[in-house]
């Protein structure tokens, strides 16, 4: 089942990489009373996510805040220790970019937004999605309808949408 406008952000927990320790977070409390956008990538360092798809939220993100964006997430389903290289290797870190590690794809399974392509070792990876929440509750939702493409969830596609 795909998650739609108007639907509650599912419920889970989600891993990151701070301070050279691992932190895990609940859903519920990145959301909670903040106008927040989560994008989905199929995983780090594979080209277009970092050689594209990341440098165009980047560029962004000061956008993204003047339009009232209170945070930024990336949501990709590989382990938290690959998941913190790339953050930091990809300059996301140091511009405010939190990218989050789904391990096991749990949550873009919940949402309707998982893949996979075995011949590639992607197992329940990521679409390339965005979703624009407000305190929780799905705004707007981009998908791609292509792998290998970043035109719909480009982070200047996003700026546009937003209000």
């Amino acid at each position: 089942m795909s998650i739609k406008v108007g639907d509650k952000f599912p419920q889970g927990i989600l891993a990151f990489y701070e301070s050279k320790s691992l932190k895990t977070i609940q859903i519920d409390e990145i959301l909670r009373n903040k106008r927040v956008i989560i994008f989905g990538l199929p995983g780090a360092f594979t080209p277009t996510c970092s050689q594209y798809h990341i440098p165009s939220i980047i560029n962004q993100i000061t956008n993204y805040k003047e339009k009232g964006i209170d945070d930024i997430f990336c949501l990709v389903v590989n382990d938290i220790y690959v998941t913190s290289i790339w953050a930091e290797q990809t300059g996301a870190t140091q511009a405010g970019l939190t990218i989050l590690s789904d391990p096991s794809g749990a949550l873009v399974k919940k949402i309707g937004m998982s893949f996979n392509a075995p011949a590639i070792g992607f197992l329940d990876r990521s679409v390339r999605f965005c979703v624009l929440l407000n305190n929780g509750i799905v705004e707007q939702i981009l998908k791609e309808n292509s792998t290998g493409s970043c035109d719909i969830t480009s982070g200047e596609n996003i700026l546009a949408l937003l209000k």
